[in-house]
């Protein structure tokens, strides 16, 4: 979303926060991982790795001692008035509940960006292909934090930003407005389907709708993963050993994917089922020109 706000206000905003990291105020940024590794499992506490990033301050606008100070007070204004949440509230369906299932916002307050500055947002919206969001000032870029992979490509020149997150508790009724929204897709997605293909697009939305399309994703997009992890933290001991746990995540994802496909195959005639064996008989079906369209406007519950 471009021009979100004035150019002025983001200005205010970007030099507050320009403030408060000369006064030494900002903190640098970590990735935290809580271990559920044998020592847990034997009643020990579980430990918590501190993976640092590269260059990152921050700070959090919810402790009173950073915005109550009398040199920010457009920061001050931009929590306590909730000036990006006010009216995304208003814009949301009644059954729309963002418990567990974040909306995360992103509002960029640095000028003068160009190409060569990288810092680029990149989202994973499969099965769509991924989306590039240049960070120019004053846009908002809005998604869901938990249902959809995001790096941030390294950045050569510094950079600001508003990040916060929404939640929104349903109503009673949402589940019921939930199903009927989708449900309409569906009956439209099912109108499409030609008869030969509809076993393996029956699988194929099963699977892309359920809560296993976070892992598969993992896997497809594999290398540009492991890449945004080395290039965003500090190579430091507690980062190889979750790098570590990251590989036997992995390898235990590719097996998983295996054994869901040999189940799809097991109740569609076994032997003579014509569903895929594995991740790349089921990726290279996903790619093949004839199926693109279908795979690509299948309409997925983001919320």
């Amino acid at each position: 979303m471009p021009d979100a706000f004035p150019v002025e206000y983001l200005r205010h905003l970007r030099d507050e926060i320009k403030l408060l990291q000369r006064s030494g105020q900002l903190y640098p940024n970590a990735t935290h991982v809580l271990l559920n590794d044998a020592e847990s499992s034997k009643g020990r506490s579980a430990r918590t790795l501190l993976l640092e990033k590269h260059g990152i301050l921050e700070t959090e606008l919810a402790f009173k001692a950073i915005r109550d100070q009398s040199s920010v007070p457009f920061l001050r204004d931009f929590y306590e008035q909730q000036v990006i949440f006010k009216l995304l509230y208003q814009a949301l369906p009644e059954w729309l509940g963002l418990t567990g299932h974040m909306i995360k916002a992103q509002h960029n307050a640095g000028q003068d960006w160009e190409q060569h500055d990288r810092g680029e947002i990149v989202l994973y919206p499969f099965p769509r292909p991924p989306v590039v969001v240049q960070p120019r000032f004053g846009q908002l870029v809005l998604f869901s934090s938990q249902q959809m992979l995001h790096r941030v490509m390294p950045a050569f020149k510094q950079r600001y930003a508003l990040t916060t997150w929404m939640y929104h508790s349903p109503q009673q009724s949402a589940k019921d407005g939930r199903n009927v929204f989708y449900q309409s897709m569906d009956n439209a997605m099912n109108r499409a389907s030609c008869e030969e293909s509809a076993p393996l697009r029956s699988m194929v939305t099963k699977v892309l709708r359920s809560p296993f399309r976070r892992h598969l994703l993992k896997i497809i997009y594999e290398k540009e993963w492991a890449q945004s992890l080395q290039e965003s933290h500090l190579h430091t001991e507690a980062f190889g050993q979750y790098m570590a746990m990251h590989k036997a995540e992995s390898q235990v994802i590719e097996t998983a994917i295996t054994q869901m496909l040999g189940r799809f195959r097991a109740k569609d005639g076994g032997k003579n089922s014509k569903l895929p064996q594995t991740k790349k008989e089921l990726m290279r079906w996903m790619e093949d020109v004839d199926n693109r369209k279908f795979v690509q406007n299948l309409q997925l519950p983001w919320f």
